[in-house]
C-alpha cells in the first residue's frame, strides 16, 4: 500500500517529459533503450516508466525537428535553441520571483486589499471578528510604515515603541467591544460571504508567508524572514475568526465575539513584541536577527542529507568532474533550496560524500560507488514528515523537474 502511495503518476510527468528528453540528449546521443533507462534513473524507480508516453514524446520531437534519429537519437540545432529558450524563461521567472522589492510590494498591496475586503464584509455582515481581523491587518500596514519612517529618520527604536503602544491601545478597545457582544450577541448577516472572505484571507496570508520565507531565505533578507514569521502568526488569528463564523452559521453568534477577543489578544501581543523590540534595539540587540538565525538553522540542519541525495542523483545520471558536478547541483538544487547556499555549504556536503566512500574518482571523473548507489535509493525512499501523519518524501515529480534544470 505504501509503495503504491509513493509512485509518481503519468499525469505528473507528462508536462515536462519533453524537456527531460532534450536535456538527456544534449548530454549524449542515445538509443531508445538508453533513454528509457536514464529516464527511469531520473525518477529513482518511483515512476513506472510508461514507454508509450515516452514514444509519443519522441515522435512529437522528431516531427518538430527538435531531435533526429539514425542509429541513435540526437538533439538538433532547433532542439538546442528551444531548450535554451526554455531555460532562459525559467531563469527570468526565477529572478523576478526572487526580487525583495517585488515581494515587499506584493505583500503590502495584498494586505491593503485583504484589510479593505474584511472591513467591507465585516460591516456588511455585522461580524466583530471579521472587523477585528481587518483592523489587525490594517495595523500591520501602519506598523510597517512607522518602522520604515523610523529607519529613514534613524529613530527605529522610538518608532517601534510608539507603534507598539498604538497596537496595545487598539487591541484593548477591540477586546472591550468584543467582550460586550459576548453578553449581547449580534446576528451575523451574509454568513457565507463572510466565511468565504476569511478563507480567502487565510489562503492569501498562507501564500505570502511561504513567499516571504522563500525570498527571504534565498536573498538572506533578515527583514523578510522576520515579516514571514509575523504573517504566519496572523494566520492563527484568522483561523479563530473562521471558527467564530462557523459557529455563527450554526446559531452560536457569541462565538464571533469570542473570535474578536482572540484577535484582540494577537493585536496586543503584536504591540508587546514591538515594545520589546524597541527595548532590544536600545540595548543594541536585533530581534529580527534572532528570528533569521532560527530560520537559517532549521533548514541548514537538513541540508547535509538532502544535499547528499542531490550530489548522488546527478552522478547516477552521468560521470562528471567535481567542478561540473558542483555546477549541476547549484543550478538544479541551490536555487530551489529555501536558503541561499554558499560555496562552503557545497564543499561540506562533498566532504561528507568522500568520507563515507559514496563516490570515487576514475580518470579525473567522479562516479558512484556501490555504497553510493545504495545510499541514493535509501534517501529516495525517506519520508519528509512535516506533520505526524504526512507520507511526503524528498523525491516527487516537482522536485525532479527542479533537479533536471541542472543537467
Amino acid at each position: 500500500m505504501l509503495k503504491k502511495r509513493l509512485q509518481i503518476k503519468d499525469s505528473q510527468v507528462r508536462k515536462n517529459l519533453k524537456w527531460h528528453i532534450l536535456r538527456l540528449l544534449r548530454l549524449n546521443s542515445r538509443t531508445r533503450q538508453e533513454l528509457l533507462d536514464k529516464i527511469k534513473e531520473m525518477y529513482v524507480g518511483y515512476w513506472m516508466s510508461n514507454n508509450e508516453l515516452i514514444d509519443i514524446n519522441l515522435n512529437t520531437l522528431m516531427h518538430e525537428d527538435s531531435i533526429e534519429y539514425s542509429d541513435k537519437y540526437a538533439i538538433t540545432e532547433k532542439g538546442l535553441h528551444e531548450l535554451d529558450k526554455r531555460e532562459k524563461s525559467i531563469e527570468q521567472h526565477h529572478m523576478s520571483y526572487l526580487s525583495k522589492e517585488a515581494c515587499a510590494k506584493y505583500s503590502l498591496w495584498g494586505n491593503v486589499g485583504l484589510s479593505a475586503l474584511e472591513f467591507f464584509i465585516g460591516f456588511l455582515s455585522g461580524s466583530i471578528g471579521l472587523i477585528a481581523d481587518a483592523v489587525h491587518t490594517g495595523i500591520d500596514i501602519v506598523a510597517s510604515a512607522i518602522t520604515w519612517i523610523g529607519i529613514k529618520i534613524d529613530r527605529e527604536a522610538q518608532s517601534a515603541l510608539i507603534g507598539g503602544i498604538i497596537l496595545c491601545c487598539i487591541g484593548a478597545f477591540i477586546a472591550f467591544e468584543s467582550i460586550t457582544k459576548i453578553f449581547t450577541p449580534v446576528e451575523i448577516h451574509f454568513q457565507i460571504v463572510a466565511l468565504v472572505t476569511i478563507v480567502i484571507n487565510i489562503a492569501v496570508n498562507g501564500y505570502f508567508s511561504y513567499y516571504k520565507f522563500y525570498v527571504g531565505g534565498q536573498t538572506r533578507s533578515i527583514s523578510l524572514v522576520a515579516d514571514a514569521y509575523h504573517t504566519k502568526t496572523d494566520i492563527w488569528s484568522s483561523v479563530a475568526v473562521l471558527i467564530g463564523l462557523l459557529g455563527a452559521t450554526l446559531g452560536f453568534f457569541a462565538l464571533d465575539a469570542i473570535a474578536g477577543v482572540v484577535v484582540s489578544f494577537f493585536i496586543i501581543l503584536g504591540g508587546y513584541e514591538l515594545i520589546k523590540e524597541s527595548h532590544g534595539i536600545m540595548q543594541g540587540k536585533d530581534p529580527k536577527i534572532e528570528k533569521f538565525s532560527r530560520f537559517l538553522d532549521s533548514h541548514l540542519n537538513v541540508l547535509q542529507e538532502r544535499g547528499v541525495f542531490i550530489f548522488l542523483w546527478f552522478l547516477n545520471l552521468r560521470e562528471t568532474t567535481k567542478e561540473e558536478n558542483f555546477k549541476c547541483v547549484k543550478k538544479g538544487f541551490g536555487k530551489h533550496f529555501p536558503v541561499k547556499l554558499e560555496d562552503k555549504d557545497y564543499e561540506s556536503i562533498y566532504a561528507g560524500l568522500v568520507i563515507d566512500h559514496l563516490l570515487e574518482s576514475v580518470n579525473g571523473k567522479l562516479r558512484l560507488t556501490e555504497k553510493g548507489k545504495k545510499e541514493l535509493n535509501r534517501l529516495a525512499k525517506k519520508q519528509v514528515a512535516y506533520v505526524a501523519w504526512s507520507k511526503s518524501k524528498f523525491v516527487n515529480a516537482r522536485k525532479i523537474n527542479w533537479f533536471s534544470e541542472g543537467l
